[in-house]
């Protein structure tokens, strides 16, 4: 049996659809647990006078998972910071033209940030560094949100490719 072009249209609505649902629960779970260990922590240091040992370095982890989680989010929905200027002025032809000079600058932002990252991970990795406190590696993390990333990357690149088949067809966006 042979796919449809409505049926690949459907997969991707539902991957889409599972992968925002899945970095919108990663985005909360990581938010409740900085609030949580930030609580206790202030709890146990005050109250207790017994901070918990390394709760910054867990709070560093976790607050660089939430923004690297959120960051696919953002690319994709395209709510990041952008000269909007143009895009406000910008008619017609010139529109589709401003919009894909942001896409294909988000794409090459993305890129060059994904294998920086990846880069960091294996140096990394090669050096075995680690956390001061805890001894937490930290290539780990590094890998982690370099295939974030890399998700934002194919996110932004789908509506590079999806704008200028638009383009293409003579839609104007």
């Amino acid at each position: 049996m042979q796919a449809t072009p409505h049926a690949g249209a459907q997969l991707r609505a539902a991957l889409t659809h599972a992968a925002r649902t899945l970095l919108r629960a990663g985005v909360a779970l990581t938010m409740l647990g900085i609030m949580g260990l930030t609580v206790v922590n202030v709890f146990m240091r005050y109250v207790l006078d017994r901070p918990i040992s390394g709760s910054d370095e867990l709070v560093q982890f976790l607050l660089a998972l939430l923004v690297f989680s959120a960051f696919p989010l953002v690319t994709v929905e395209r709510r990041h910071f952008s000269v909007s200027v143009l895009a406000r002025a910008a008619r017609g032809a010139l529109k589709s033209w401003s919009v894909l000079l942001e896409l294909s600058v988000s794409t090459l932002g993305c890129a060059i940030v994904c294998v920086q990252l990846f880069q960091l991970a294996r140096l990394m990795q090669l050096e075995q560094m680690s956390t001061m406190v805890l001894q937490l590696p930290l290539a780990p993390l590094d890998y982690a949100i370099s295939a974030l990333a890399a998700l934002a990357l194919l996110g932004v690149a789908a509506l590079l490719v999806d704008h200028v088949l638009a383009m293409a067809r003579g839609e104007r966006r």
